[in-house]
């Protein structure tokens, strides 16, 4: 497990500072704008990369690189909020015709970041906890509580709380489900609650994938330019900054090359980013031209991410070894 726990570690700090690296260069974006693209582009997507994540609960030990890639899209969505709140600072600072200050970079800091990831964490353990109590209850057993759909249930309760306590609703709903699933680990309720949610979470990933691609298409008959600029950064981010950062963030780590590729190469965007993408812009702080620009390059790199990442996902992980470290069922 504490080989497993580096890899992930060292993984997310990485990604952050590569992403973070693509947006200091500010080719073609102001700096909050960039920061922003740096934020909102690095969460991956958990309902599209199922397929190359962890199996059901109690099924067995799991890979490497499906442990890795499973951690990272769960946490990596509510470790991007704060990145995401420091691109609208900054824009709305220079709105405002105002300098970054350290006194801003500090309130920042201690709020977003120390603040509202503590917090969330918090949040979700409690939770997690609490209904993990009453749902496996002798007292509730036979009632409609130990149906499947109390994963909504779940889901809305840490989430809800989270945002009251003005913390991170996504850190808190993950850390509910770990805390939950940690709880009574060899009972056969995890695996209808996986079933459900697995089930919702691919009619609705149906459904939003319909609006992006209408999206897409009034977007083309709208006449949006699309430069080689737009290319550059878009396939750029996509086909080298991912899969380098990841390579040098796992080098000192004892895995085998491929493993070491796989985990790196396999980072597919999703609509984590359009969520983001759409937070901050309605703040109103980036101008209309970095706005555009954003949306543009946001939507090449999912559409292209789901393209590639799906036709080189199961190729790529057969390249792993057979032999390769394996987790407890009781962590997944």
């Amino acid at each position: 497990m504490a080989t497993n726990s580096k890899t992930a570690t060292h993984y997310h700090a990485y990604w952050y500072f590569c992403d973070g690296s693509l947006g200091i260069l500010r080719v073609w974006f102001k700096l909050g704008a960039a920061i922003l693209l740096g934020a909102v582009l690095a969460p991956t997507d958990p309902v599209l990369a199922s397929s190359i994540q962890v199996g059901p609960p109690n099924t067995g030990g799991e890979d490497t690189p499906r442990f890795t890639l499973t951690s990272e899209a769960g946490l990596n969505d509510g470790l991007a909020f704060p990145f995401v709140y420091l691109a609208i600072k900054i824009a709305e600072a220079f709105s405002e015709g105002k300098t970054f200050t350290y006194e801003m970079l500090w309130s920042w800091f201690t709020h977003d970041v120390l603040w509202k990831i503590g917090a969330g964490v918090v949040v979700g353990v409690l939770v997690g906890k609490l209904l993990a109590k009453v749902v496996f209850s002798k007292h509730t057993r036979e009632t409609t509580i130990s149906q499947g759909y109390v994963v909504i249930a779940l889901t809305l309760l840490a989430y809800g709380l989270a945002e009251y306590v003005h913390s991170y609703g996504f850190i808190a709903v993950f850390v509910a489900a770990f805390a939950f699933r940690r709880s009574e680990c060899e009972h056969t309720y995890h695996q209808k609650l996986h079933d459900f949610a697995e089930q919702s979470e691919g009619l609705l990933m149906s459904l939003v994938l319909v609006i992006f691609g209408m999206f897409l298409g009034q977007g083309l008959q709208a006449g949006v330019e699309l430069t080689w600029r737009v290319y550059i950064v878009s396939f750029t981010f996509l086909l080298l900054i991912r899969p380098i950062g990841g390579f040098i963030a796992l080098s000192g780590l004892n895995l085998p090359h491929t493993e070491k590729y796989a985990i790196s190469a396999l980072g597919i965007r999703g609509i984590g980013t359009l969520y983001y993408l759409s937070y901050a812009l309605n703040q109103g702080f980036f101008a209309d031209e970095d706005a555009l620009k954003l949306w543009i390059v946001c939507s090449i790199v999912i559409l292209t991410s789901i393209f590639i990442h799906g036709l080189s996902a199961s190729r790529l992980l057969k390249m792993t070894p057979k032999s390769s470290i394996k987790i407890n069922a009781a962590y997944i």
